[in-house]
């Protein structure tokens, strides 16, 4: 819902157009511009429509697809929207996809030391008591 559709319903309510709309940070003369027009354009229509059948493909993905696989989808179907507008209209209606977790890499060896010698020579049962040690720190 757009913020000028908010303060016709606040003004359906029974509130201040003024009060409505300075909540809305929205100007009087804008909303009273969007009422002179007769209400929602053709493009505002085309929006709901386009909007309402994002919905329907973000919750059948589990809430996963973002913009780029939200056009594809749109487009399998024989819709054309331009990416642009898809990510608008998902910014507008808080749909989000979800992200890939970025790989955090910890230990970085350094290039200068040699590697380690393997002195047990990978004998991990050596037999008898104080052959072989080792530690963990």
């Amino acid at each position: 819902m757009t913020r000028v559709y908010w303060v016709d319903s606040r003004k359906a309510e029974g509130f201040l157009v003024a009060a409505a709309c300075a909540v809305a940070g929205i100007s009087t003369s804008a909303y009273y511009q969007f009422v002179g027009r007769g209400g929602p354009s053709v493009k505002d229509w085309a929006d709901a429509r386009l909007v309402n059948m994002m919905v329907d493909i973000h919750r059948a993905s589990d809430k996963t697809y973002g913009v780029p696989r939200m056009t594809r989808e749109l487009a399998d179907r024989g819709i054309e929207a331009n990416h642009k507008r898809v990510e608008r209209l998902m910014r507008e209606n808080n749909l989000v996809g979800v992200h890939k977790r970025r790989k955090v890499r910890t230990t970085i060896p350094a290039e200068e030391n040699p590697p380690v010698p393997d002195l047990v020579g990978r004998r991990f049962a050596p037999g008898e008591p104080d052959v072989a040690w080792c530690s963990d720190f």
